[in-house]
């Protein structure tokens, strides 16, 4: 597996997760997906939310087209941290989420490559595959836009599209193989090989009505596809509308007065449970706890137990971990970001570690990993996970972690009570 141009560190197992562990994301991630789309369409109508996110004004325009079909949010992927059954969520990826071609192919390589008689013997274990509702929530997109416009084709020809000198190449065509696999056409290209006539838009020189679209907002130099969606010519997913919930400000937002009717009751008890606390980074009171406090003064004194982030960026880049952060640079993020309120604060959540079977100078070494783990919102809906493992706190493929699928296990002698009573009280599974 290749990223980058370079070899994703592996390990010689996959990530096991308990039936109840599964429950308590599966009924999390539709919980927060629901909220999110919320979030999403209010955007255009929610004067508070638009002057909290203080979008730059290209962007605002892109998010205000309309994708032509319900929840925007149609790929998402919520990283998140859980020991045992403690969930926290701490940040969204829903503009270009990466990762999820990767993880059935990664299953596929450790069902077929390795044999591991031990686990077979004391756990039954499954794997749902992920591409499929991909591409599902792929076709289901492009038939509410077609609804609209009778005239597009029945089959549409499906584009990934990236920008130039992309390092997820490799992912494009394990999601380009499993389109061709139920029927697809389906190409990757790069935002150069788009154009757009006002009426049809090719791909490498080819009529193409639905796009996933990888590329960054930041990263649109031409208006091709902007045009393109806004004149219903063709489904583009994820659409721009998506951007909002990649904006880490919205874990502060959640639980602010202003925005309670995009919240259920047990949406906000989800919230309560997964979220850690998070405000976005400007002077004022807030409250943490039973407290009410100065929300400068307290960053500035208790760094070793809160992280700062910055609002809208991706890929681990600006995060500052108190305990690993000196005081000095921690108070010049302060004074550098406090009166733009582009950064968030947010309560640190230990990294879980685990032992992982690694190869180093042919050998077999068992490895103390930190790991988080990724699932998957398609379609509004829990589709599976991929984990994460880093030697570092701040894990993340780009920065040189590893990647692993996740996998389900249940042991055959029901040794752990853990279905029935160590998950009571997790949030049901709204399916």
């Amino acid at each position: 597996m290749v990223f980058d141009g370079r070899t994703i560190p592996f390990v010689l197992m996959p990530h096991f997760v308990s039936p109840g562990q599964l429950r308590r994301v599966r009924g999390a991630v539709n919980a927060l997906c629901a909220v999110l789309d919320r979030f999403c369409d209010a955007y255009i109508e929610n004067a508070a939310l638009r002057d909290e996110l203080a979008l730059p004004e290209a962007e605002d325009e892109l998010i205000r087209i309309d994708p032509g079909f319900p929840r925007p949010m149609r790929i998402c992927r919520l990283d998140a941290l859980m020991a045992g059954y403690e969930l926290k969520f701490l940040e969204f990826n829903a503009d270009s989420p990466a990762g999820i071609g990767y993880t059935d192919i990664l299953h596929e390589g450790l069902d077929t490559a390795i044999d591991l008689p031990r686990v077979k013997a004391e756990f039954d274990t499954s794997y749902t595959p992920i591409l499929p509702e991909v591409v599902a929530t792929l076709l289901d997109a492009y038939g509410h836009v077609r609804a609209r416009r009778p005239d597009l084709p029945e089959t549409p020809r499906l584009a990934v599209v990236d920008s130039e000198g992309s390092p997820s190449v490799p992912e494009f065509r394990i999601v380009c193989a499993a389109a061709r696999a139920v029927g697809l056409e389906a190409v990757h290209a790069t935002l150069e090989e788009v154009a757009y006539d006002g009426t049809t838009l090719t791909v490498a020189g080819e009529p193409t009505h639905l796009v996933y679209r990888r590329c960054l907002l930041d990263d649109l130099t031409r208006d091709d596809l902007p045009n393109a969606a806004r004149d219903s010519s063709i489904a583009l997913v994820n659409p721009f509308r998506a951007r909002v919930a990649n904006n880490k400000k919205l874990f502060a937002l959640f639980e602010d007065p202003r925005f309670a009717g995009l919240v259920r009751p047990d949406e906000a008890e989800v919230i309560r449970r997964t979220i850690p606390w998070t405000r976005i980074l400007r002077p004022g009171r807030v409250a943490y706890g039973d407290w009410n406090l100065d929300l400068l003064p307290f960053v500035a004194d208790n760094r070793e137990r809160l992280v700062l982030k910055p609002a809208s960026d991706f890929g681990g880049h600006g995060v500052a971990l108190g305990m690993e952060t000196a005081q000095g640079d921690w108070e010049t993020i302060l004074v550098e970001h406090a009166d733009r309120a582009d950064f968030i604060v947010q309560e640190y959540v230990p990294v879980p570690e685990e032992m992982f079977p690694t190869v180093e100078d042919g050998r077999v070494q068992m490895r103390l990993k930190r790991f988080n783990i990724n699932p998957f919102g398609i379609g509004g809906r829990h589709a599976g996970s991929i984990t994460r493992i880093s030697d570092r706190a701040v894990i993340n493929v780009s920065a040189g972690g590893g990647l692993l699928p996740s996998v389900i296990g249940r042991h055959k002698r029901r040794l752990l009570a853990e279905d029935e009573d160590e998950d009571e009280g997790a949030p049901h599974d709204t399916a």
